[in-house]
């Protein structure tokens, strides 16, 4: 079959896109967290406060009953799908108390929302990818690309005060949130097309890694896709690091309508 280029410009014209999904799209919120227990595989771990005191466990509560106003039907977390049987095994027990959450923003947000809306389940995405960071840093030194490195431990000091800033007894969950869903902090996120840079020719050691960043958001895009059906209003609770990409992803796609997260975290 051979497609004339003025066919082509048909078919993916705006009008022909919206001509072809008459069904409402599904209302898409992307809740940018930090991670509770502070340790993990991201680039900067830092340490985090007891989130299980009754004080942040009354923070919790103050989260959960303002992302119960967005009425999700749908509640997706960071996780292997293969783990959300047993994810999901831990929710049913909950629900008939007999497990206590754990201190994760799974749980702790997400089990704890799903349980107040009712929800039979919560839903899986995640998509295993390594990111090299030894080796982009050894390309851009290799290279003589000062200028880039010193931009990346500018970034790192920066990254560590704001997040010693937010992790202070007198920062609610809430500002924290807040902070990890506001504009100034997704822009942090040009440093990986800085990370792109680091290397040559020879080695582009930054693009292949920020290829396989790019491609792990992509895909996990994908698997939220699949979640969010037409009319659903879902709730996506992910590490604030792939927030940018995500709400760029869902903005840009047809089948879905983007829902500000800020709408609900803020006053």
């Amino acid at each position: 079959m051979k497609f004339t280029l003025a066919a082509l410009s048909l078919l993916l014209s705006p009008s022909a896109a919206i001509a072809q999904h008459d069904e409402p799209p599904a209302q898409v919120m992307v809740l940018g967290t930090f991670h509770f227990t502070g340790g993990g595989q991201d680039y900067l771990n830092p340490e985090v406060d007891d989130y299980l005191a009754p004080a942040r466990q009354a923070e919790i509560e103050a989260v959960v009953e303002r992302l119960a106003e967005f009425n999700p039907t749908r509640i997706v977390v960071e996780l292997d799908p293969e783990a959300e049987d047993r994810f999901n095994a831990l929710y049913d027990a909950y629900r008939r108390g007999e497990h206590t959450l754990t201190v994760n923003e799974r749980q702790q947000i997400g089990m704890r929302l799903a349980a107040r809306l009712g929800h039979e389940r919560l839903y899986a995405a995640d998509y295993s990818s390594g990111m090299d960071f030894d080796a982009m840093m050894a390309a851009g030194q290799a290279n003589g690309q000062d200028r880039l490195m010193a931009r990346m431990d500018e970034l790192r000091a920066a990254i560590e005060a704001e997040d010693a800033r937010l992790n202070r007894p007198e920062i609610s969950v809430t500002e924290r949130l807040i902070a990890a869903n506001a504009p100034d902090f997704l822009e942090l996120h040009n440093i990986y097309l800085t990370l792109a840079q680091l290397g040559s020719v020879e080695d582009p050691a930054g693009a292949r890694e920020m290829t396989n960043w790019w491609g792990r958001n992509l895909q996990i895009f994908a698997q939220i896709s699949w979640i969010a059906e037409p009319g659903e209003r879902v709730l996506v609770i992910y590490g604030s690091g792939h927030k940018f990409l995500f709400d760029q992803f869902i903005q840009d796609a047809v089948e879905m309508e983007w829902v500000d997260a800020l709408d609900y975290l803020e006053d």
